[in-house]
């Protein structure tokens, strides 16, 4: 493992990701701070904003037993 990722930011380490000569170590190095939870917020979040939608209200029905089966 190659210690000077350690101290690379999450931007750089985005950039190194895209060179082919850098790729692997620079992976490999986000995979493990997605594994710990470490980020320093230099990369700009990519995910989307949903509106919430409440579930329909499903209508309750009865079970149906087999027979000589009884509910508890």
């Amino acid at each position: 493992m190659d210690y000077t990722y350690l101290q690379k930011t999450d931007a750089e380490l985005a950039e190194l990701a895209k060179d082919m000569s850098t790729t692997k170590e620079a992976r490999r190095e986000i995979k493990r701070r997605k594994a710990v939870g470490f980020w320093d917020g230099t990369v700009k979040a990519t995910w989307k904003h949903i509106e919430y939608i409440e579930p329909e209200e499903e209508e309750e029905r009865e079970l149906v037993y087999a027979p000589n089966v009884r509910k508890i």
